[in-house]
């Protein structure tokens, strides 16, 4: 929920968010929308990268251009220091980040530390390493969120978005999890499938993503409990000259990205980005290896960056200057939002630059 127009998410998809529709929510949207550089909470989701190794190379995605330099898989110890803090304030971990998540030994484990913890666990794969075993341990590790990444319902597209996966066998692997979910009781996981779909020049604006007919027919009778799809971005500005897309456009609204306010991601090696658009380190916030999250999340590092954003200052990040997470679309959604800050601040109007260039570095200080 990077985007204001994704806030109606929350209550359309219940059940998909039911973990952090928390009375901490309200206090995350009152701080975001006053421009709060110091925030009296924890950050209510994680973001952990259980590893950052991926056996794809989707040419979407920073992988592909050798974004992450340093690789490697989070020691079980520091995921469980991780958790421990976490447990009073946090209430969903995404066990995934740059890399595939399935590579990691001890992944099902750290699903169990999470719900053990109180921590709604979400998994996000896709789907190419799951085999017969895999399956059954994931299952058994009951994650409150399952999402499966499958890029486009034709084979031939899926292959060019998914470099080193076949579209048989990954969609056979997918085919056989829901069946043994089928068999299992209880509601987790929610299962999600997740396609993202390319952004064509030609198309309309506000044109939405759709998915093959025949694509959806093969998973008559299965559990999916969500079709989720979405226009492929640009990663924060990183793959904005990609020879192989064209990223989203970006909305004409600029606004401070709420994930300053209420998340926090987490490399393999503790170290804490200023968000999961951070492929290449380049925002680094602190590093949990020898600091507490509470330290970090209102640390110098985070009240700068957040003050940076409520300023509309960003000269110096230079992933948020590219990111479109900070371009939010015209429509209800968005004069909603300006309304609801508007009897928190007790400001009339929103004060927030109207610049189709996207370039904000001089916008004026809200404050």
């Amino acid at each position: 929920m990077n985007r204001v127009g994704q806030a109606k998410d929350l209550l359309l998809k219940y059940r998909r968010h039911r973990a952090i529709l928390r009375p901490s929510l309200g206090r995350f949207i009152y701080h975001w929308m006053k421009g709060s550089t110091e925030v009296p909470y924890g950050p209510l989701k994680l973001h952990i990268e259980p590893t950052s190794f991926c056996n794809l190379r989707c040419p979407m995605c920073p992988q592909s251009v050798g974004a992450n330099e340093h690789n490697g898989f989070m020691e079980l110890d520091l995921f469980r220091k991780i958790i421990n803090e976490a447990k009073d304030f946090t209430t969903e971990a995404n066990l995934f980040f740059r890399g595939e998540s399935m590579m990691h030994k001890d992944i099902y484990e750290m699903i169990r530390v999470c719900e053990e913890a109180g921590i709604a666990a979400h998994i996000n794969t896709n789907a190419t390493l799951l085999r017969d075993e895999k399956i059954d341990l994931l299952l058994d590790a009951r994650p409150s969120k399952l999402t499966v990444s499958f890029d486009s319902g034709e084979p031939d597209e899926y292959e060019e978005m998914r470099k080193g996966a076949k579209f048989d066998h990954t969609l056979e692997r997918v085919l056989q999890l829901l069946r043994a979910m089928k068999t299992r009781s209880g509601k987790r996981p929610y299962m999600v499938m997740q396609v993202i779909q390319l952004w064509n020049s030609g198309y309309a604006k506000g044109a939405l993503p759709t998915i093959p007919q025949h694509f959806l027919d093969r998973f008559t009778g299965l559990p999916v409990d969500e079709w989720d799809t979405f226009w492929a971005h640009g990663w924060a500005g990183q793959m904005e000259t990609s020879d192989f897309y064209t990223a989203r456009p970006h909305g004409p609204n600029f606004f401070p990205c709420n994930w300053l306010w209420k998340s926090m991601a987490i490399y393999w090696n503790g170290k804490v980005p200023s968000c999961c658009a951070d492929f290449a380190e380049d925002q680094i916030m602190g590093d949990l290896s020898t600091q507490s999250i509470l330290d970090i999340w209102n640390s110098k590092e985070y009240q700068a960056i957040r003050q940076a954003h409520v300023a509309g200052n960003l000269e110096d990040y230079k992933l948020c200057r590219g990111c479109d997470a900070v371009w939010q679309d015209d429509g209800a959604a968005w004069s909603l939002f300006s309304s609801a800050r508007g009897v928190v601040t007790g400001e009339s109007s929103l004060p927030v630059l109207q610049n189709g260039s996207h370039d904000v570095s001089k916008a004026s200080s809200t404050e």
